[in-house]
């Protein structure tokens, strides 16, 4: 009975970790405003987002006829090579993750409609500038906003927000089902390397997850402007990294976990014979 137990109790600790790990990933790198900013200020230095953000004001000061339309490629290049040469400079960090701040609120409040970010901070940064590359002087709006995502990135993200409180309750099925596994087992050597193939399934299941899943939500995002493409598509690629990264800790873990119990039960062999 005791080694059915320790198996039956092993299974669920796999499954239970299958779960908890990327709602334990959300819930510090998502929901969490601070964790998100940290995270998503890995893509600030990114020459595709810089060209987007350009592009983006060189329109919107056309579309209210601060610029003229003749000027619109020249301003974008402008715009891209101050933000490439700033990027280095702390108020281009502190302008950026100001514009996160205002995308996390804008996404977990309870509002409707689609994801916006505030881009005054970061466009006020790069107008001052210009200075005389360009013609005419720029002026930015207060109010400047961009959509980032749809209505339905909105609900969705408005429901990851319930992953803390999951996360620690799979956590709390994680231990409880390894330390059962390990008390329940007649060969505790057995039961280490048991959890540690465990860990390299867990590792190895979520990340063929990520791999399958991560194209789907980057096609998703064709549909949106290009600016928010370039913000969507980067976020999930660094999100696609880091999760990564746990994955890799997750299986050198079970790695080591797997030689030690196995080293261990060849240890106990040996006594036996001897």
């Amino acid at each position: 009975m005791r080694p059915l137990s320790s198996f039956v109790a092993g299974v669920v600790a796999v499954l239970a970790a299958i779960v908890t790990v990327p709602l334990l990933w959300v819930s510090t790198h998502v929901v969490d405003e601070d964790g998100y900013v940290a995270f998503s200020s890995s893509i600030a230095t990114d020459g595709e987002l810089q060209g987007a953000v350009a592009a983006y004001l060189a329109d919107d000061y056309v579309q209210r006829g601060l610029l003229p339309a003749a000027l619109q490629e020249t301003a974008t290049s402008v715009l891209t090579t101050v933000a490439r040469g700033t990027t280095d400079q702390p108020g281009f960090v502190s302008a950026w993750e100001e514009t996160q701040r205002s995308l996390h609120r804008s996404a977990f409040d309870d509002g409707t409609g689609p994801l916006t970010v505030r881009l005054q901070p970061l466009s006020q940064f790069a107008a001052d500038r210009v200075g005389s590359l360009l013609p005419v002087s720029l002026d930015v709006p207060v109010d400047l906003q961009a959509q980032v995502g749809t209505a339905g990135d909105r609900e969705m993200l408005q429901k990851a927000e319930r992953s803390r409180t999951y996360s620690l309750l799979g956590l709390m099925v994680v231990v409880v089902a390894a330390t059962t596994c390990l008390v329940a087992a007649r060969r505790r050597s057995l039961a280490v390397a048991g959890l540690g193939l465990g860990a390299l399934v867990v590792a190895g299941v979520l990340r063929v997850v990520v791999e399958i899943a991560l194209p789907d939500l980057i096609d998703r995002a064709e549909t949106l402007s290009p600016f928010a493409r370039a913000v969507q598509r980067l976020l999930l690629d660094r999100a696609a990294d880091s999760l990564s990264g746990w994955l890799e800790q997750i299986a050198l873990v079970g790695a080591g976990a797997l030689l030690v119990g196995l080293l261990g039960r060849i240890a106990s062999g040996l006594r036996r014979t001897a």
